[in-house]
């Protein structure tokens, strides 16, 4: 609650000096274009690809940074009250947004969330701290309500469906653009599905058990296949000591004939804790990208959800 009053402050004074003209935001009038603003990396992607030229489209978290501790600065706030269009995730890392869009009601958004269907967030055996998530379920039954796992993107079905809905609530706002957007859209859902694709074809066959020793974003992608997986956190989890008990149950299924020869980790991870299970079990440690957030480097390289979810098909080909 007071992190929602300092936030309304914020954009508040933020808004106030937006109408002053003392330090406007850049306008869409400078290069003619529509302005789009987006918080984390798939949506500033899925925005870009729908848009194409018709739009500047920015994204607010920093190549790098860590997107669950993201709070907007008085300058992310302007940007936001002074866009066309303002695409965000949902979920407990954009908390924020609600203050800030009751500051600027005015503003077009669209919420990735509401695109597709949800699944709770998951807690599973030997994770830090699952046998304390399974024992208050009456104490937290009201809060368990919005406790659903917001990594939607994660899973490509999802992110098609995020794409054609993007597309369709950017022709409606902007209707002299409609059919562009409408097949940049449908051209770069085209895309994602035909990866789709290629994943159900590399991920069908025996079940085998994913050992992550980080935390766990990727519940939409392993439901969707069908797959297994054990980690040491949850998705959103703020912990990066793992108890012994973890540590112990992690690398006994790591020995497992059934378990994927490799100990996963995220992007941007600091990789530490795969790495003291990769050396105890003699496995490889490798990457699977999140998309949650992506380097500079990657960014300047230009790299699309397509590109990076590529690189984890190739990953996945090489281990499997």
């Amino acid at each position: 609650m007071r992190f929602r009053k300092i936030i309304a402050v914020i954009a508040a004074a933020a808004l106030g000096v937006s109408l002053c003209g003392c330090t406007s935001p850049e306008k869409s009038e400078s290069s003619g274009k529509l302005k789009v603003i987006a918080t984390i990396f798939p949506a500033y992607d899925f925005a870009r690809q729908v848009f194409g030229d018709t739009a500047d489209v920015k994204m607010l978290l920093k190549p790098g940074q860590e997107s669950h501790s993201y709070d907007p600065s008085a300058k992310d706030i302007v940007e936001i009250s002074g866009c066309d269009l303002f695409v965000y995730n949902g979920g407990e890392s954009d908390q924020w947004v609600e203050s800030v869009l009751k500051s600027a009601p005015e503003v077009e958004t669209f919420r990735m969330t509401d695109a597709v269907s949800l699944l709770d967030e998951e807690v599973t055996e030997g994770m830090q701290n699952a046998g304390e998530h399974d024992h208050d379920e009456e104490e937290h039954e009201e809060e368990h309500e919005d406790e659903y796992d917001e990594h939607v993107w994660t899973s490509p079905d999802n992110a098609s469906a995020i794409v054609k809905a993007l597309g369709k609530r950017a022709a409606e706002l902007f209707p002299e653009n409609a059919d562009s957007l409408t097949a940049n859209a449908d051209c770069y859902a085209g895309k994602i599905n035909e990866l789709d694709a290629k994943f159900a074809e590399l991920l069908s066959g025996e079940e085998r058990y994913f050992i992550f020793g980080d935390r766990f974003p990727l519940l939409y992608f392993f439901r969707h296949y069908g797959l297994n997986y054990y980690a040491a956190f949850p998705g959103c989890g703020s912990e990066t000591e793992p108890s012994a008990q973890t540590m112990t149950f992690l690398l006994d299924k790591l020995r497992q004939p059934d378990s994927v020869p490799a100990v996963f980790c995220i992007e941007l991870s600091s990789r530490r804790l795969g790495e003291v299970l990769a050396e105890d079990s003699g496995l490889p440690v490798v990457e699977f990208h999140t998309c949650h957030n992506i380097s500079a480097d990657d960014l300047a390289a230009g790299e699309t959800y397509v590109s990076l979810m590529e690189r984890n098909y190739e990953v996945l080909s090489d281990i499997l």
